[in-house]
């Protein structure tokens, strides 16, 4: 028979041996999404870059009919989107359609059935705030974001930032002219899922094609 203070320690041994197996597994999760992440994006940033200096010339004609047609299209054939960048905050990441898990661990994830950049409407995209977006927590009123698509380069300029549930989708509707919905969780130190998103609102400067 075991004594009792022995078991204890037997226990207790056992269940910080556990902890360390989580641990590592956890550590090892987490090296794994970044890694996969990190070749996605060398991988589809290439795609884009050659889309953009092969495309120029032909553009304007594309978005003549209100549709980012060349977007669409290259949606259908690889899932990407173009790219979004923030000057002043150093974000710049892909964009590809959909917003389940797997489609945000690699990059800022396009809102299906919202707009796309150089339509009408409001273009609505979501990322992690603990990788694509967490710069966001410093957004300021007038900042500058950039998508870069393959039907050209629409800037837009930040108008508002607040805090909605995660119940009010309004956020997504269609909106008059051409607008940009950033969303991301909120509070941005949270842990575990957080209980709200932040929204960031801005308005695409013009309608020229880059």
């Amino acid at each position: 028979m075991v004594p009792p203070m022995l078991d204890r320690h037997l226990g207790m041994r056992r269940f910080e041996q556990s902890l360390g197996a989580v641990a590592l597994v956890t550590l090892g999760i987490f090296a794994w999404a970044r890694l996969d992440s990190g070749l996605f994006q060398k991988l589809l940033g290439g795609r884009i870059d050659e889309i953009v200096r092969t495309a120029r010339g032909r553009r304007a004609a594309v978005l003549q009919a209100g549709m980012a047609a060349a977007t669409r299209a290259e949606i259908a054939t690889s899932g990407l989107v173009g790219r979004i960048e923030i000057p002043r905050l150093g974000v710049s990441a892909l964009v590809i359609e959909g917003t389940d898990s797997r489609s945000l661990r690699r990059a800022v994830g396009h809102v299906r059935l919202t707009s796309l950049p150089g339509e009408s409407g409001n273009v609505a995209l979501a990322g992690h705030r603990d990788s694509f977006f967490r710069p966001l927590n410093k957004v300021c009123l007038g900042d500058i974001v950039r998508l870069t698509t393959p039907d050209g380069m629409f800037e837009y300029r930040v108008e508002s930032e607040f805090v909605v549930r995660p119940g009010q989708t309004e956020v997504l509707s269609p909106s008059d002219g051409r607008t940009l919905t950033l969303i991301t969780c909120y509070p941005f130190g949270y842990v575990g899922s957080a209980p709200e998103r932040f929204i960031v609102r801005a308005r695409q400067l013009d309608a020229k094609v880059r």
